[in-house]
């Protein structure tokens, strides 16, 4: 009989979740906005989806949540986190402990490695990187038959990696740093402030397939400052393979662009690194959430 599980992806705008089975297919699915922090709203939000999703599968036996922060796998404890404030210093295990149910907790950019290592175009890589390109920069280390956590879960930060010399390091640190330069948020600011428009990152590309070249120039500048991060990244690293998710890389032109910068550099390293988009898109965070849950609880 397969088991069933309880999964949710917490995110800054919803809350996806997810009834799940022990092969990673999704029965039931629903998307619910994120509540504002201030008041520990999100646990609430969690134990409602919980209670009406065992309401109609009572099998359900487990909790596997991917929340935005820096997360302690072994107790839930989250140190910092992105927009949803109200799960910082806390142990979301012992939060959510009146469930009783076993529950998981793993950081969205590493849920995001482990749904391509379980189901996605890492399956056969022993050791990759995961770089997720939104709003910010995330990204994820697989190695040695598991995800690199480093001090109290905080290890794949990508996006503040400087990539510039020539202030004071706190404004690199804020404004300079690989999130703030190939980021799609920045990307999409850059056209808005240089067109003096304000356009989403689909009418923008609308123009880019249309063959603006004005347009073309603004994100091919952005793929180069993309390139150079990832660059960086696979000298510092040498993985097998560099995943990149998020949106932005379901773009046709993308991997390609990267791809061709990469052959420009002369090393060993820039030769034999495989780069690929993530196969699993926006199902990622519901797919590695289960993934690490079953990782957990010795059943993959």
């Amino acid at each position: 009989m397969r088991k069933m599980y309880s999964v949710m992806d917490i995110g800054g705008t919803f809350v996806k979740a997810a009834i799940m089975n022990d092969e990673g297919e999704i029965l039931v699915e629903e998307k619910v906005p994120t509540p504002p922090s201030g008041n520990g709203e999100i646990f609430t939000t969690i134990r409602n989806i919980v209670q009406k999703q065992k309401e109609q599968y009572p099998e359900v036996d487990g909790l596997a949540l991917s929340v935005p922060g820096a997360v302690n796998v072994k107790d839930g404890y989250v140190s910092y986190a992105g927009s949803v404030l109200d799960i910082i210093d806390v142990k979301i295990k012992e939060e959510l402990a009146d469930l009783r149910m076993p529950i998981e907790v793993e950081n969205d950019a590493n849920c995001a490695a482990l749904a391509e290592k379980w189901k996605g175009n890492a399956q056969e890589a022993e050791t990759f990187l995961c770089v997720t390109i939104g709003t910010g920069i995330g990204g994820a280390i697989y190695m040695n038959d598991g995800i690199v956590h480093g001090m109290e879960g905080m290890a794949g930060e990508f996006g503040l990696m400087m990539l510039d010399t020539n202030v004071e390091i706190p404004e690199l640190l804020e404004n300079r740093n690989f999130s703030r330069y190939a980021s799609t948020w920045n990307m999409v600011y850059r056209l808005n402030q240089h067109f003096g428009e304000e356009k989403t990152g689909e009418e923008w590309f609308e123009l880019y397939d249309k063959g603006n070249e004005e347009v073309a120039s603004i994100v091919h500048n952005f793929y180069d400052r993309l390139a150079i991060g990832i660059i960086n990244l696979m000298h510092i690293f040498a993985p097998e393979k560099i995943v990149v998710g998020g949106g932005i890389s379901s773009r046709p032109e993308l991997i390609p662009y990267v791809r061709k910068r990469v052959d420009e550099v002369p090393t060993a390293v820039a030769r034999k690194v495989v780069i690929e988009d993530c196969l699993q898109k926006n199902k990622a965070g519901l797919i590695g959430a289960l993934y690490h849950f079953r990782k957990m609880q010795g059943e993959a």
